[in-house]
C-alpha cells in the first residue's frame, strides 16, 4: 500500500528524441499543408459542408429516405442556395458597375467643396501641389533645359530627333479572347467541383470515415480517440451554428437599415456584412468600408454616410455584447489571441480561403492538444480554459511574494462566491501545494515563511473587503442584522498544529469563524510546545480547533489533544486534517486516535460542527421543551442532606446487590446509582454483565448524564440517545457508545433529588410505563433504606422489600 504521507509520483519527462520527433512531424505538416493546398483546400470545405448537412441528411434518413438520395437531396440544396446567393450578388455588381459613372460628378463636387472649405486659403490645393513637385524631383522629370550646343560649321545641317516608333500587338483570335475571360474562372470551378465530390462521399461514408481516423489516431485507447472525436464535432458543429445565426442576425439588419437610408444595392452589402463576419475582427470593418465609399460617392451632403456609419456602429456594439454572448458564448474555446494568430496563419499558408477556415480548423487542433499528449502544447497555447487551476494561480502569486495579485485573486472570488467557499476551495489547497512542496523538498524553507505572511495578508485584505461591502448601520437595523461580525468573548481557540503554513490555515478559519458572528483568536504553533502547553488560557474557551496541513497530523495531534483533554474536560477539541487523503478517511477513527471530539476535512464541516456544539449550548429547551442543560434547584439542601446521609463523597455505601438486582429485572446490561455533588457526579455502585472500569470514577458535573433527571425530577427514558438532543454531544455517552438510558430520581422525603438508579444499554430499546413506575419505586425503596441510617442496606431486608414491590406490580400489571 502506498503511504499517503508520500507524494505522488511525478511522471517521467518526455525524452528529447520524442520533442524533435515531434517538432519534425508539426514542420512536415505544414509544408505538407502549403504545397497541397489545392487538394487540402477543398476537402477542408468539404468536413465543414459536411458538419453543417449532417442534421439535413439525419432529418432526411428518418424519413425514410436511402442514404444516397438523402446525400443528394441534402448537398443540391446547399448548392442551390449557394448558387442563388451568388446570383444575386453577381447582378448587384452588374448593377454598381453601370452606375458607377454616375457617382463621378457627385465625388468631384466633394472634392471641390473640401478645397473651397479648408481653412487657410486651399490647404488641399497647395499639399497636392507640394507633393506633385516632390514627386518630379524624386523622378527628374522636371529637369533644367540644356544650354544650346554650338552651331554646325558650314550648311551642315542638324542632327534630327529619331522618330518614335510603337509596336501593337496583333488583333486577338476568338479562342484567345475566350481563353482570357474563362482562364480566371476554371481554378473556382475546379475547386467547387472537388467541395462538391468530397461532400458527396463525406456524407456517404461518414461512419467508415469516422471508424477509420478512431483506429489510426486511437494507437489502442478507443476512449480517448472516440472522444476527441466527439469533441471536435460538437464544437465545430455549435461554432458553425452560433457564427451562422450571429451573421445573419448581423447582416439583414445591415441591409435593411441600407436600403432605408438608400445607399444603392443593399441586399449587396448586407450579404457581404454576413460573409465577410467570418472573418474575425477584420470582417466587420471590411463589411462597412464599401457602404461609407458608396454613401460619400451617392449623396451631395454628409447626411448618409453619418447614417450608415451609425448603423453600423449600433449593429456592431448589438451583436457583440447581445447577440453574441446570447447565442455564441465561448462554444470554440479558443482565447482571442489565438484567433488572431490562427487568422494570420492559415491566411498565410491558404489565402483568403485560409481566412474563412481559420477559426474551426484551429479548433480541431485545440481538441486534438487535449487528447494526444505530444500536441498537448497547442491546447495550453491556443485553448481558452485555464491552464492552472484558482489554487494553483494564488500558490503562484503567494510563492512570489506578489500580494496585490493574489489579493486581487482572492476578492474577485470573495465578491463572485464568498469567503468560506475562497478559503475552503482555493486558499487552504493552496496552502496544500506549500506544504507538499515542502515535504518533497528539503533545502530550502524560506519560501514557506514568504507563503504563509503573504497568505496572512491575504486574509487581512478580505476580512477589510468584506467590512467595506457590509451595509451601513442604518440598513444594518433595517435589515435586523447584526453589526459586530465577532462576539465580545472568544470561545473558540484556533491553534496552529506545527509551521507557519498551519498558522495561516488558523487564521483563515478563524476569520470565517468571526464572519460567521463566532468569537475567535489564533495562536502560533509555540503556543502548544511542551513548555508552553501547560501555561495556556483557556478561560472561556469552550472550542479548540487545530490546524494540520501534514498529511498524517495523527502523531502530534494525539499528544496536544491528550494534554487540553486533562486540564479542560469540558472544552470540545476539533483536529482540522487539511491535508489528508480524502479518499479511504474515516474521520471518526482519526478522531478516536487522537482522543479528538470531532477530526475535519474541510472548513465548511468544521464551522458547521461548531456552530452546532455553541447553538446547542445556548438553547435552553429542545423541540419538545425538554431542557438540554440541566439546571438543579435547592442547590445547598441537596449537599446538605448528602452529607446528612454521608453520601457527599460517594463512600462508605455499597449498592452492588441493588444495581445488580435492577440489572436483572429490566435485563439490561449496566444499571448504576449516582450521585450528583457540587462538582461531579460519583457513581458509587455499578452492575455490569461485563467488566466496568469505570464504575465508581468521578465524573465532571457538566457532562453528567443523571443531572437531567435531578432537574426534571421524574423518571427520564432515552430509548435511543443519538436522536435526543439532550444526549448527542455529551463525552461520556459519545465515549462509552451508550444508546439508551432510563434514569429515576433518588429522593429524600422531604423531596430533595439527590441522584439517580439508571439503567443504560448499548443498544437502543423500549421502555414501557410500567417499567418506569418499576424503576421509580426501586428507586424510591433505596432511599427509603438509606433514610433509616444504616451505612449499609440489610440485604435481606432489601430482598423482602423488592420481592414484595415486584408482587404489587405484577398483580397491578
Amino acid at each position: 500500500m502506498v503511504d499517503p504521507a508520500l507524494p505522488a509520483p511525478q511522471p517521467a519527462p518526455p525524452p528529447a528524441s520524442s520533442s524533435m520527433f515531434t517538432v519534425g512531424g508539426i514542420v512536415l505538416a505544414i509544408g505538407g499543408l502549403y504545397l497541397g493546398q489545392d487538394i487540402f483546400i477543398p476537402f477542408a470545405l468539404a468536413i465543414l459542408l459536411s458538419f453543417a448537412l449532417t442534421p439535413l441528411v439525419n432529418w432526411l434518413r428518418r424519413l425514410k429516405l436511402p442514404r444516397i438520395a438523402a446525400v443528394i437531396i441534402a448537398v443540391t440544396l446547399a448548392f442551390i442556395l449557394i448558387g442563388g446567393i451568388a446570383f444575386v450578388v453577381g447582378r448587384q455588381l452588374v448593377q454598381l458597375a453601370n452606375n458607377l459613372p454616375s457617382y463621378q460628378t457627385t465625388i468631384t463636387e466633394k472634392i471641390r467643396s473640401l478645397q473651397a472649405s479648408a481653412p487657410g486659403g486651399g490647404v488641399v490645393d497647395k499639399v497636392t501641389t507640394t507633393i506633385q513637385d516632390l514627386s518630379k524631383e524624386i523622378s527628374g522629370d522636371d529637369k533644367p533645359a540644356e544650354p544650346p550646343g554650338p552651331r554646325s560649321l558650314g550648311n551642315v545641317p542638324a542632327p534630327q530627333e529619331p522618330m518614335a516608333v510603337r509596336i501593337e500587338p496583333p488583333q486577338a483570335k476568338p479562342l484567345e479572347i475566350i481563353q482570357t475571360i474563362v482562364g480566371p474562372l476554371l481554378a473556382p470551378l475546379a475547386t467547387a467541383g472537388l467541395v462538391i465530390i468530397f461532400v458527396i462521399f463525406v456524407l456517404l461514408e461518414r461512419e467508415d470515415l469516422r471508424d477509420r481516423f478512431i483506429k489510426l489516431a486511437g494507437a489502442g485507447d478507443l476512449q480517448k480517440s472516440t472522444q476527441a472525436l466527439n469533441d471536435a464535432a460538437a464544437r465545430v458543429s455549435r461554432y458553425l451554428l452560433m457564427q451562422m445565426m450571429v451573421n445573419f442576425t448581423y447582416g439583414i439588419p445591415i441591409g435593411i437599415g441600407l436600403y432605408l437610408i438608400g445607399v444603392p444595392n443593399a441586399i449587396l452589402w448586407g450579404l457581404l456584412a454576413a460573409v465577410l463576419r467570418f472573418v474575425p475582427y477584420l470582417g466587420p470593418f471590411l463589411a462597412a468600408l464599401f457602404p461609407i465609399a458608396l454613401a460619400i460617392a451617392v449623396d451631395p451632403g454628409w447626411s448618409m454616410l453619418l447614417w450608415v456609419i451609425g448603423l453600423f456602429v449600433v449593429a456592431e456594439l448589438i451583436s457583440n455584447n447581445v447577440i453574441e454572448p446570447w447565442l455564441y458564448g465561448s462554444s470554440t474555446g479558443l482565447s482571442s489571441l489565438a484567433i488572431i494568430m490562427a487568422a494570420i496563419f492559415w491566411t498565410t499558408l491558404w489565402g483568403p480561403v485560409g481566412l474563412f477556415l481559420a477559426t474551426p480548423l484551429t479548433v480541431c487542433l485545440v481538441v486534438i492538444g487535449r487528447y494526444v499528449p505530444q500536441l498537448e502544447f497547442l491546447g495550453v497555447l491556443l485553448g481558452s480554459d485555464p491552464v492552472l487551476a484558482p489554487e494553483e494561480r494564488l500558490y503562484q502569486r503567494l510563492l512570489a511574494g506578489n500580494l496585490e495579485e493574489a489579493t486581487e485573486i482572492a476578492e474577485d472570488y470573495v465578491d463572485e462566491h464568498s469567503s468560506r467557499e475562497f478559503y475552503d476551495h482555493v486558499a487552504i489547497p493552496a496552502l496544500r501545494l506549500a506544504e507538499n512542496d515542502r515535504q518533497r523538498s528539503t533545502t530550502d524553507t524560506n519560501y514557506r515563511r514568504l507563503v504563509a505572511n503573504t497568505a496572512i495578508c491575504v486574509v487581512r485584505e478580505v476580512e477589510d473587503h468584506i467590512q467595506e461591502k457590509a451595509p451601513s448601520s442604518d440598513e444594518a437595523v433595517n435589515s435586523g442584522k447584526d453589526l459586530s461580525t465577532a462576539a465580545p468573548n472568544k470561545p473558540i481557540l484556533c491553534i496552529a498544529g506545527r509551521t507557519e503554513l498551519d498558522r495561516a490555515a488558523a487564521e483563515m478559519l478563524a476569520q470565517v469563524l468571526e464572519e460567521n458572528g463566532n468569537g475567535a483568536r489564533v495562536l502560533p504553533p509555540i503556543s502548544v510546545t511542551e513548555g508552553a502547553l501547560a501555561q495556556l488560557d483557556l478561560t472561556g474557551v469552550e472550542v479548540v480547533c487545530l490546524s494540520y496541513l501534514h498529511p498524517q497530523p495523527q502523531v502530534f495531534a494525539r499528544y496536544i489533544c491528550r494534554r487540553l483533554r486533562r486540564r479542560a474536560p469540558h472544552v470540545k477539541l476539533i483536529v482540522c486534517c487539511w491535508n489528508a487523503p480524502p479518499q479511504g478517511t474515516h474521520t471518526e477513527d482519526m478522531a478516536r486516535q487522537m482522543s479528538a471530539d470531532a477530526a475535519i476535512l474541510s472548513l465548511d464541516v468544521c464551522v458547521n460542527q461548531v456552530d452546532a456544539w455553541l447553538a446547542h449550548k445556548e438553547n435552553a429547551s429542545d423541540a419538545n421543551g425538554r431542557p438540554l442543560t440541566a439546571t438543579i434547584d435547592n442547590e445547598h439542601e441537596r449537599l446538605a442532606a448528602l452529607h446528612h446521609l454521608g453520601l457527599a463523597g460517594g463512600r462508605g455505601h455499597s449498592f452492588d446487590e441493588v444495581t445488580k438486582r435492577v440489572a436483572e429485572t429490566f435485563g439490561a446490561p449496566i444499571a448504576l446509582v449516582s450521585l450528583i455533588t457540587d462538582e461531579q457526579q460519583v457513581m458509587p455502585g455499578a452492575q455490569s454483565l461485563s467488566p466496568n472500569p469505570n464504575a465508581g470514577h468521578p465524573v465532571p458535573r457538566e457532562e453528567s448524564v443523571c443531572g437531567h433527571v435531578m432537574a426534571a425530577d421524574e423518571v427520564v427514558v432515552s430509548e435511543d440517545v443519538t436522536k435526543d438532543p439532550r444526549f448527542t454531544d455529551n463525552p461520556l455517552v459519545l465515549e462509552k457508545g451508550i444508546r439508551f438510558y432510563a434514569g429515576a430520581p433518588l429522593r429524600t422525603s422531604s423531596g430533595l433529588a439527590l441522584g439517580s438508579l439508571c439503567v443504560i444499554d448499548m443498544e437502543p430499546r423500549e421502555f414501557s410505563d410500567t417499567d418506569r413506575v418499576r424503576l421509580q419505586q426501586m428507586a424510591d425503596d433505596l432511599m427509603f433504606d438509606l433514610e433509616r441510617g444504616s451505612e449499609q442496606p440489610d440485604t435481606e431486608s432489601d430482598d423482602i422489600q423488592m420481592s414484595g414491590q415486584r408482587q404489587k406490580l405484577d398483580a397491578s400489571s
